[in-house]
């Protein structure tokens, strides 16, 4: 592992509330880091905590751009539970994403990184979701 590699581990261990990770010597962090990359397996549950939450927020984009705007309003009905219920999505969406980057990063993940950048897009994408339903729940 490499120092930076080992550098950005620490600071997310700290970002996501984890338990320091003992380092592993080089020799053998580099081995096993080479076969989890041949050998990982499909599923694991980070990955599938972060196809749920790719899901989740997929359907709050759904309810909310199609559905709740335009489908209900086309059939007579109108609630007044549609931006509850999106700030519902939107927070069970956040805690999904930051559940699986907490496993990634826990087990030391092979593609950690890879999910890294993707993740921060969403979760900046669904803040500012919830901090403009938030404003239009309050005004």
């Amino acid at each position: 592992m490499s120092a930076i590699t080992e550098t950005l581990d620490r600071v997310f261990d700290r970002l996501l509330w984890l338990p320091p990770q003992p380092a592993l010597p080089a020799p053998l962090a580099e081995t096993a880091e080479e076969e989890a990359l041949d050998d990982a397996p499909p599923a694991t549950p980070g990955e599938r905590a972060f196809s749920i939450s790719l899901f989740i927020s997929a359907t709050r984009c759904t309810l909310q751009y199609v559905l709740l705007p335009i489908g209900l309003p086309l059939i007579g009905l109108t609630t007044d539970i549609s931006l509850p219920l999106v700030i519902l999505l939107d927070l069970l969406a956040i805690t999904m994403l930051v559940r699986s980057l907490r496993y990634f990063w826990q087990t030391r993940h092979p593609r950690r990184f890879d999910m890294l950048p993707l993740s921060l897009v969403i979760l900046f994408i669904i803040f500012f979701s919830l901090g403009f339903d938030i404003w239009q729940l309050l005004t």
